[in-house]
């Protein structure tokens, strides 16, 4: 699965529009009206997708207003990262490979810093403001499944200046470039993911991401910003995750979303939305159990029958004391949730078999 491309920032261009590669319009774009994106301030942003025929850009209102609030002057490539279908994190990195303006880990996912660089010889050079403050000389990189240790030493490349590098070497490092093949002057992002942690992205010339890696969502801030016109009916530009490196973001496949709010708290009960229950065949469950974090919270399924109103659709609704389970995952309401089916059970409860569904609920 495609995951990450760069490119670099058209100077001229921004911030009303920005094309994107074609390597986007090969791995990524299934024909969206428009894609969400965040940045460093941990804000989302809806941006409206315009394909031409020939090539696809980022355009509008809040392609700008990114580019004012996450896209420094210094900054010369972009670095999107999938996050969830149709969502990215978007960071960039000026002509050394420094990113800007950085980010610490409290703030997004596990990671601390990236930076951005071409293979050397004679061992890897980093930018000297990517590893600071080090105690130990050796590192661990993860890429592509690999766990190498590596050694470390800060160097100066000028003897005219009092500015420091870091370099990676050692057999540990010459083994890995061996094994993934990396030539000379390929590109590469290192992430910091801390305690002496690194992860290793390799890019083709085309800015595509050779290998997957393990990326876990952005925690957005709250309050968000205010949702432009051509999203407000997309339930997926009102929710936002609130469970701390919850990994099931990678695609839409059997999920839906719901409100908690006060009508569902006060009735005890929360509807399925009608296009999930049929081909999901929610009538056929007695039970939920819904999962978040480390929380476990069971609530009841059952089909609701209108006898007043023959014609009408019956509702599949789950009841249970959602206040409670609001109060557990440490959601303020109103709150849009999704839920992601995981998988399902059967289990027999006083001598009957009853299905079990199992969601993650963020």
């Amino acid at each position: 699965m495609d995951q990450q491309f760069l490119f670099s920032l058209d100077k001229e261009t921004n911030p009303t529009y920005q094309t994107l590669p074609n390597v986007f319009k090969e791995h990524f774009h299934n024909g969206e009206e428009y894609i969400f994106i965040h940045g460093n301030n941990r804000k989302r942003y809806i941006c409206l997708v315009k394909n031409d025929g020939n090539k696809i850009h980022l355009h509008g209102d809040e392609w700008a207003k990114f580019v004012e609030d996450n896209v420094p002057a210094h900054i010369t490539t972009l670095h999107f990262v999938k996050e969830g279908e149709t969502t990215f994190y978007v960071t960039g990195y000026d002509k050394v490979g420094i990113e800007g303006p950085g980010y610490e880990r409290r703030i997004v996912g596990n990671r601390v810093a990236r930076c951005l660089v071409k293979r050397t010889t004679e061992g890897q050079i980093l930018p000297g403001d990517f590893l600071q403050d080090i105690l130990k000389d050796t590192f661990k990189i993860i890429a592509n499944g690999r766990r190498v240790k590596v050694k470390h030493e800060r160097v100066q490349l000028n003897e005219n200046s009092k500015e420091r590098s870091n370099r990676l070497f050692g057999s540990g490092w010459d083994k890995l470039i061996a094994d993934l093949e990396i030539d000379v002057g390929q590109l590469m992002v290192f992430t910091n993911l801390g305690d002496y942690n690194l992860n290793l992205a390799l890019f083709f010339t085309n800015g595509r991401c050779l290998y997957e890696e393990n990326i876990l969502p952005t925690m957005l801030r709250l309050p968000s910003r205010e949702i432009p016109p051509y999203a407000i009916k997309d339930k997926r530009s009102k929710h936002i995750c609130s469970w701390k490196g919850h990994d099931s973001h990678d695609n839409e496949n059997n999920v839906f979303y719901a409100e908690l709010n006060g009508p569902v708290s006060d009735c005890y009960q929360l509807t399925i939305p009608v296009e999930y229950c049929d081909p999901h065949m929610m009538h056929t469950y007695g039970k939920a159990l819904l999962m978040h974090d480390n929380e476990r919270f069971p609530v009841n399924v059952k089909m609701v029958f209108d006898n007043s109103q023959p014609g009408r659709t019956n509702h599949v609704k789950m009841t249970g004391n959602w206040r409670k389970f609001g109060n557990m995952c440490g959601f303020k309401q109103p709150k849009m949730m999704r839920f992601k089916m995981m998988n399902t059970s059967v289990e027999v409860i006083e001598g009957k078999e009853v299905r079990i569904a199992r969601f993650h609920v963020c």
